[in-house]
């Protein structure tokens, strides 16, 4: 299908994708893409950095790294494991800084 077919169309398309049929886009003779059927599980997209945003977060691993900070986990389930741990013990300790606030020596 041309490019200028799929535009005229586009509402069957997407029909025929919902359906699981996959539609081949071409640009005169060359094929350029393929609409083809996806579900919750196919759809991964990776964030994007802008260069300078990459680039902050490499020199940060670096010095990460350099410091003796850096940890390798086995598994991403590992990973996961250990975010929620620091996470909660974060928690508890803001919570326990709150705490003591509020706690006031009687004054005499």
């Amino acid at each position: 299908m041309t490019i200028k077919e799929a535009r005229a169309h586009l509402n069957e398309i997407i029909e025929a994708a919902q359906r699981g049929e996959q539609v081949v886009l071409m640009r005169g003779a060359k094929h350029v893409a393929a609409i083809v059927p996806i579900t919750a599980d196919d759809l991964e997209l990776a964030p994007r950095l802008a260069d300078e945003q990459a680039e902050r977060l490499w020199r940060a691993l670096a010095e990460e790294r350099a410091a003796g900070r850096a940890q390798v986990l086995p598994t991403a389930e590992a990973a996961v494991a250990r975010l929620a741990a620091l996470a909660g013990d974060r928690q508890r300790s803001q919570g326990q800084a709150r705490a003591e606030r509020r706690v006031r020596p009687a004054r005499s």
